[in-house]
């Protein structure tokens, strides 16, 4: 199912990729436009709004991992509308940046390749420190089909007049959060016997179907720690304790007709399954009904996916090493032309003012090894103008000083 559902998503991404390449492009201009004149922070407007578009097609063609990346891009882009990021260059860096690959993901998925969400995660935390977020972890992005089927084999619940169950969905979370309390954030639970028991007592009690898989997912992984097949994590804890506050709201709402639960701890509890090795029966029941190790990729495809966001998007480069190409033949000619006229030396300052442009925009693209020879040549013809150097540097300059970029 989860095959079909890739294909059809990458199939739909086929029809809309020139869309999102040009909005994309949109955006990347707009970086451009802002960090020439940071003072015009409309071009941050018109950037988010880019961005939101397309966050907007992405999840309609169920890509949510780029989906979040666009999501991420767009409040980078808002933080920098509004002043809000502590270092201004490095947020536009990284907006550039994120705008260049995420392209390079898409294009991988058009090919045919699957999604691997995992290989967009530094990515995405690095969008985040830009504008002061805390990080995201890796479960974030673990996306399994969360409507399956429950197993034929597991029993109804009794049927029972309505206060009978909420009394009997009451006792079984007393026990369960008691249970739950004896197990310290860090270390050991004092009783899996009991947290495993009440589990399974409150999966027989129930009636709502979402809470109802939940709470089998979460029997399952009850009787595998209470066996030692899982270790007693942090994490662990973390998703039986949104188990429970899951079970309490849908009792407080009432029955079967009651609001489905968050999905967020039943994602938790799937991702510890996926992460582990060990063999046990009703590990291996959730990882074959929730078709868990084809969620984990080889790692010859976290290779090649790690690929698509770590090079450079040639189509782009090419234009942006044309235009810095042509730049930096027109500071060669003006400094030959100083050369030749002796002019005065304080008119080369424009060619700093250039230089220093050049450096900015290649730095933006994560460039930095020609951002440093940019960089190095901008100070040189500084400190000439400035007297502080011979004039003979214009000569270095203007004779292959600059050599032509390779992007």
């Amino acid at each position: 199912m989860s095959a079909l559902r890739d294909a059809m998503s990458h199939a739909v991404l086929g029809w809309v990729k020139p869309e999102l390449d040009e909005t994309l492009r949109l955006a990347r201009a707009e970086v451009e436009f802002f960090a020439e004149d940071t003072a015009d922070t409309s071009r941050m407007h018109f950037c988010a709004g880019y961005l939101h578009q397309v966050q907007g097609t992405l999840r309609m063609v169920e890509l949510y991992a780029p989906a979040m990346v666009a999501e991420e891009l767009e409040l980078l882009a808002r933080a920098l509308q509004e002043s809000t990021t502590s270092d201004r260059d490095e947020a536009c860096g990284t907006l550039m940046r994120g705008t260049v690959l995420l392209p390079d993901y898409l294009e991988r998925l058009q090919n045919g390749h699957r999604d691997i969400p995992i290989v967009l995660l530094p990515l995405l935390n690095d969008i985040r420190a830009a504008r002061g977020a805390p990080g995201l972890s890796e479960s974030v992005l673990f996306a399994p089909d969360l409507e399956q089927p429950l197993p034929q084999a597991l029993p109804l619940p009794e049927v029972l007049p309505w206060q009978a169950r909420q009394a009997r969905v009451g006792d079984a979370l007393e026990q369960f959060e008691q249970a739950l309390s004896a197990w310290p954030e860090e270390g050991t639970p004092v009783n899996t016997v009991v947290l495993a028991e009440s589990t399974r007592r409150l999966l027989d009690s129930v009636e709502h179907i979402a809470t109802r898989r939940m709470l089998w997912v979460a029997s399952s992984v009850a009787d595998a720690l209470r066996d030692g097949a899982l270790p007693a994590t942090a994490m662990l804890r973390q998703a039986y304790a949104g188990v429970g506050r899951a079970v309490r709201s849908s009792q407080q709402e009432g029955g079967a007709g009651a609001t489905a639960p968050s999905q967020e701890p039943t994602r938790q509890l799937l991702y510890l399954v996926a992460q582990s090795a060990t063999g046990h029966a009703a590990l291996d029941e959730l990882r074959t009904a929730f078709a868990l190790d084809a969620e984990m990729p080889s790692e010859a495809e976290l290779d090649h996916a790690r690929g698509s966001v770590s090079g450079r998007n040639r189509a782009l480069l090419d234009t942006v090493g044309a235009a810095v190409k042509e730049e930096l033949l027109r500071i060669k000619d003006a400094l030959d032309l100083h050369l030749r006229t002796g002019a005065e030396v304080s008119a080369l300052q424009t060619q700093v003012n250039e230089l220093g442009n050049v450096a900015d925009t290649l730095g933006m693209l994560g460039l930095g090894v020609a951002r440093g020879v940019v960089v190095q040549q901008r100070d040189s013809l500084r400190e000439m103008v400035g007297g502080q150097r011979q004039a003979e540097v214009a000569a270095e300059l203007g004779h292959g000083g600059f050599a032509p970029m390779q992007p």
